[in-house]
């Protein structure tokens, strides 16, 4: 039964007791936690006081406390006191935030449990593309610019990072040294004026400060082998003058190899809050085989980092190729190369070691199929690693404009994937969308959102909570949902939510995903290598594709191919294509009724944004169901030479056309009508729907493509 929203709830919870807060163990964390919780958590129960007599609660950092790892803290009485002890300053940051949450829910200080936390993961990274020197170059990545240069929106950023746990920002591009220091051996390489570098260096040194003061570590990650355009042209480097590509043959000239270890030492040296330097085996290191391109980081990266003036961490990227390809693949001797490699490497500090968890498709499956490349084996940690551990880089390239809250999923992706001890931790993000400037909102919506990553709030909450303790449960981000929009439904709300969010994870587990652009669940679109491969050629995914495209969770589905001509042979537990259209189908409609019910207590215009966004999503699994069963009936009449049910199917593509239209108008309620796209700059939904009328019309001759089936093609 849903709860009637209570008016008074919002209010009231603005009216709670003052609770006088003493720090005993002053840090820039602990500061930091005290100032601006009222802020984070929308509470002002809070109260600072300067003496143990006056508190109701005291902050303190122990590092002898038992049995607490780095982060962690205990909440504990002493009679009517409350203490909040913390491991080290980040860990007494984090137990003041439990409080000031608790109480901003409603709770009395009374009310407050005592408890123990420990980090479940070490490592809780945010991977963070940079719009200048970008990997991708698109208006779309551009447009981000003037935003991630303002220290302000970076405020915000690290504000949410903190406040979810969120413990390492990682900042991404292919050359990130020419926009932090002029090189002393090397000046000609640098394109700033000095007075642009001073201002520069400003704002990265503000930046990394801002985030030393969160509890948040930094790191600059790169691809290799990149030089600056203005280093290229000074020593006649034609083929290092990017201009747009990021593939190309690498090159081990002394004079390179010296230019890299000398940037990596001095913007080591320059910035004292960089916590660590990231490092790429991939794109730029084309004709390379695997050891070459591991002896040049150990020569460069690897080197610079050993002649700083001081330790850093490293994140080192395993190989993306076993091959001389920049494109991807694995090999089972390459790992064991690598492995006895990192077994005996000697880096300064702490090194971790990260794999693309099922590609660029992280929300596919709870389960690991595929790493950048292909199939991994358990090289790496069979035996366990001593010398470094291992982080699952969880990309997401499927939503961008809807939203996700699935706490279930990350509960079983946990289980089966970072229950071993090597396992610290996750990077998430995305390659192809960057969370600064909003550019999705219209004029309705815009006014609710000033930056793009306040729109995936509850995204970036469940990871960073969960990864921070995996017994976190469900009643924490309903009460978020409560709190945010002034309900009391939020125990619900989260349900339909979580019914909403697993289209994306049935949609990328039964459609296989690979790079980027293989798969854009929200668009249901794709783009496939091969032979007549054009990347703006990316479209909504036709009946073909559908038909004969390998799933990627094979412990959960069979595709629409193999299902029709083995109906009899489907192994027990696995999901059929018409088992998958039902549940599809219920989902669906489970959202719809549940909506009705929300829309009647009359939602604010911030929370039926949200609202519309779950009814997309609910339209979407009603779309893919539609699809499903068209081609169905058209693979029986290709594969078993079936009469050809022609009224049927168009009957179900004219309904699939429906669900798209729908889809297009709850879109376009608070969004705009264009949203670039990384591969697409002006998608427009409205030129799918030409897609799908002419293949109604049409579908009777794409027998002669049928049989050329997509998984030949590199995915």
């Amino acid at each position: 039964m849903f709860l009637l929203v209570s008016v008074l709830l919002a209010s009231c919870s603005k009216k709670q007791e003052r609770v006088n807060v003493f720090i005993e163990s002053e840090f820039p964390q602990t500061e930091y936690a005290i100032n601006n919780a009222s802020e984070l958590f929308d509470t002002d129960a809070l109260q600072r006081v300067d003496s143990k007599e006056e508190a109701d609660i005291i902050v303190s950092v122990d590092n002898g406390l038992s049995n607490i790892k780095e982060e962690g803290f205990v909440l504990s009485y002493d009679n009517v006191k409350l203490g909040i002890k913390g491991k080290d300053a980040i860990g007494a940051m984090y137990g003041v935030f439990e409080v000031a949450e608790q109480l901003s829910f409603g709770k009395s200080l009374s009310e407050i449990l005592e408890k123990t936390v420990n980090p479940s993961m070490k490592n809780r990274f945010i991977k963070f593309n940079l719009p200048w020197s970008s990997y991708r170059e698109n208006d779309v990545i551009s447009l981000h610019e003037e935003t991630c240069r303002d220290t302000v929106y970076w405020k915000s950023f690290l504000d949410m990072m903190a406040k979810n746990r969120l413990n390492a920002l990682s900042l991404w591009n292919l050359h990130p040294f020419a926009d932090m220091i002029k090189v002393e051996k090397y000046p000609e390489a640098s394109p700033l004026s000095d007075s642009e570098l001073l201002e520069r260096k400003k704002f990265y040194k503000k930046l990394f400060a801002m985030a030393k003061e969160r509890g948040v570590q930094t790191y600059i990650v790169n691809w290799n082998i990149f030089v600056s355009k203005e280093f290229a042209e000074a020593h006649k480097l034609p083929e290092y003058n990017k201009t747009g590509g990021h593939y190309g043959d690498g090159h081990s000239s002394e004079l390179i190899e010296d230019y890299m270890r000398e940037c990596v030492r001095q913007v080591i040296n320059e910035y004292p809050n960089l916590t660590g330097i990231g490092l790429t085996l991939g794109e730029r290191m084309g004709g390379m085989v695997s050891y070459q391109r591991r002896d040049w980081a150990d020569r460069t990266i690897i080197e610079g980092m050993r002649l700083a003036n001081r330790k850093a961490k490293l994140l080192y990227r395993a190989p993306l190729s076993a091959s001389t390809s920049a494109l991807g693949d694995t090999d089972k001797r390459t790992e064991v190369l690598t492995r006895e490699y990192l077994d005996t490497l000697k880096t300064p500090k702490e090194t971790v070691i990260s794999f693309k968890y099922n590609w660029s498709h992280g929300h596919s499956s709870d389960k690991l199929f595929i790493v950048h490349g292909g199939k991994l084996t358990d090289t790496y940690w069979n035996p366990a690693p001593t010398n470094y551990s291992v982080l699952w880089t969880v990309r997401n390239e499927d939503f961008f404009v809807h939203r996700w809250a699935q706490p279930d999923f990350v509960r079983d992706f946990g289980k089966n994937n970072l229950s071993q001890s090597y396992n610290t931790g996750c990077i998430i993000g995305s390659e192809c969308y960057i969370p600064a400037k909003d550019y999705f909102s219209n004029e309705a919506g815009q006014k609710h959102f000033k930056y793009a990553f306040e729109r995936q709030w509850l995204w970036y909450s469940i990871w960073g909570r969960m990864l921070y303790d995996m017994q976190t449960e469900d009643n924490l981000f309903a009460q978020q949902l409560n709190r945010k929009f002034g309900i009391d439904y939020g125990t619900e709300l989260l349900e339909t939510w979580k019914t909403a969010s697993d289209y994306y994870h049935r949609f990328a587990s039964f459609y296989k995903g690979s790079w980027d652009g293989a798969l854009y669940s929200e668009a249901f679109t794709s783009m496939m290598r091969g032979p007549n491969f054009n990347k703006n050629k990316i479209d909504i995914i036709t009946m073909q594709a559908l038909g004969n495209r390998p799933v990627l969770d094979t412990t959960k589905y069979v595709n629409i191919s193999d299902y029709v001509k083995n109906k009899n042979g489907v192994p027990e537990g696995i999901t059929t294509p018409v088992e998958l259209a039902d549940i599809l189908n219920k989902n669906a409609d489970k959202i719809l009724t549940d909506l009705e019910h929300y829309r009647k207590n009359s939602p604010t215009t911030a929370l039926e944004i949200e609202l519309t966004d779950l009814e997309t999503l609910a339209y979407l699994q009603k779309f893919f169901a539609k699809r499903i069963d068209a081609t169905l009936l058209l693979a029986e009449h290709l594969l078993l030479d079936k009469e050809l049910a022609e009224a049927k199917i168009k009957a179900h593509l004219d309904v699939s056309i429906k669900h798209w239209e729908k889809i297009i108008e709850l879109k376009e309620r608070f969004n705009k009508g264009y949203i670039p796209y990384v591969f697409k700059t002006n998608p427009d939904l409205r030129q799918h729907l030409k897609t799908l009328k002419e293949e109604r019309d049409n579908f009777q001759n794409v027998e002669e493509f049928w049989y050329h089936r997509i998984s030949t093609l590199a995915l």
